[in-house]
């Protein structure tokens, strides 16, 4: 009689992320980690993507998600592995990317049980109680089972409302232990913040009773896998649109409807258009200061605003609305599609490209510069029209980019938002293109590239396709 395999948790967690069809477990290579790491090489079903540093593996695993759809892995060993994993777990936090990010721990062994104690064994550290602030939740498992358990019902976790990362410290002695696979099977995220169909004559008054409506389309949108549903709801309606910089590639810029990326590094057309309108539809996005500036009182002035988000808390935020819906913008959209509404918003849109023709994007750079950063722009988006999309850095590059680059039908365009974190681009890059052929552009200012160089080691080992 056969006996049956031996299985460890470790084993178990290689099963699981090759059943979830992840496209790659981006890390460095530590001791904490290693059954993790070996079970997964030798499952054979997932590559492991070994870069320089672990905060170029969580940038990688944000990158990854953000192209495949699904919780990006990313993994670090204990101590320093864990605390270089901080800084892209606050980056998916604030962009709401779900990642799963799986920390290895000392044996349990040598965990201090003095909480006065600074330390008990060597690279041991509390990472849970640092990443609590910018985490989903954050899992300590006891045993193997509890491990297996975090894992399943972080996976669902990330992705639940408004997602966003996990993280799982596993001591080593847990990965170790026996544990027999029980497949997770296909079991689908929870869809919360479902259309409230009560909100739906008050939102049709005041869409009806506007002169000048305009969208604005968060970085929400892309995350509800709303952009087709949108760009419909577009075309259909006549309503012209605006973007936020996390909201650039969500529809396509090609649209004649398109009117620019506002915000305080935004086109001057953008914001003239926002102070014209007379509803602003915010559909995703959170109306930071750099999106509406200090003065909110002028920013909502002589309008209605119909704000649309998965997370209540966003909307009681700084910018109050006239109109506050919960819910999935999917949802939401699919709800109004057959709204018998159609508007003609030629005038409105003509006003605007007065002001874009008067005010074009280059003239707001200094008149002596021998390359106009925005000309630049302009010439990567004629350049690179088959491009599968631009990955951009932080810094004043990034808002040349979101200022002239014009997206195809597609594109995509990933940048760090929220936390703006130097060193994004070249790391995400490398998950973008791990998680979907077709050739990158990365765009990155010389302080950035200082900050992650090394990974151009990691993009020659792995033969990564780029522009």
């Amino acid at each position: 009689m056969n006996e049956l395999k031996r299985t460890t948790l470790a084993d178990c967690i290689a099963m699981f992320i090759a059943e979830k069809q992840a496209p790659a477990v981006f890390q460095l290579s530590g001791g904490m980690i290693a059954f993790m790491i070996d079970a997964i090489g030798r499952l054979g079903q997932t590559k492991i993507i070994n870069t320089r540093h672990e905060q170029a593996a969580g940038f990688a695993a944000e990158g990854s998600a953000r192209i495949s759809k699904n919780p990006g892995f990313a993994m670090g060993t204990s101590g320093p592995g864990a605390t270089n994993l901080l800084t892209p777990i606050a980056s998916s936090f604030f962009d709401s990317v779900p990642v799963i990010y799986i920390t290895g721990q000392v044996n349990q062994k040598e965990l201090r049980t003095n909480p006065d104690q600074r330390q008990n064994g060597f690279q041991e550290l509390d990472i849970c109680e640092m990443a609590k602030t910018i985490t989903k939740k954050v899992y300590s498992p006891k045993t193997a089972s509890e491990a297996f358990e975090a894992l399943k019902e972080g996976w669902l976790l990330s992705q639940e409302g408004r997602q966003g990362p996990v993280l799982i410290d596993i001591p080593i002695n847990l990965q170790q232990e026996e544990l027999q696979y029980k497949s997770a099977g296909i079991e689908e995220k929870t869809l919360i913040a479902k259309v409230d169909y009560a909100v739906h004559d008050e939102f049709r008054n005041y869409l009806f009773a506007a002169k000048r409506p305009l969208i604005l389309v968060g970085g929400g949108v892309r995350l509800g896998n709303a952009s087709e549903i949108l760009s419909e709801f577009i075309n259909k309606t006549g309503i012209p649109y605006v973007c936020s910089l996390l909201g650039l590639d969500s529809v396509a810029e090609t649209n004649d409807k398109y009117l620019g990326f506002i915000g305080s590094y935004g086109n001057r057309w953008a914001n003239a258009a926002l102070r014209e309108s007379d509803l602003l539809i915010v559909l995703g996005s959170r109306l930071d200061v750099r999106q509406t500036g200090n003065d909110i009182s002028e920013f909502i002035a002589h309008k209605k605003i119909v704000r649309v988000d998965i997370d209540d808390h966003e909307l009681t935020g700084r910018i109050t609305s006239d109109l506050a819906i919960k819910a999935d913008i999917s949802e939401f959209l699919r709800t109004l599609i057959n709204t018998d509404y159609k508007i003609d918003s030629t005038s409105f849109i003509n006003r605007i490209k007065i002001i874009r023709n008067r005010h074009p994007q280059e003239l707001e750079q200094m008149n002596d510069l021998k390359l106009n950063p925005n000309i630049l722009m302009e010439w990567l988006s004629t350049t690179f029209t088959q491009a599968s999309g631009y990955v951009v850095d932080v810094g004043q590059h990034q808002m040349w980019a979101a200022q002239s680059i014009r997206l195809q039908s597609g594109q995509r365009f990933l940048t760090s938002g929220g936390l703006g974190a130097m060193g994004f681009a070249l790391p995400a890059s490398i998950g973008a293109a791990v998680s979907m052929k077709g050739n990158w552009v990365l765009i990155s200012g010389d302080g950035c590239m200082q900050l992650s160089s090394p990974e151009l080691q990691t993009i020659v080992q792995y033969r990564l396709q780029f522009a």
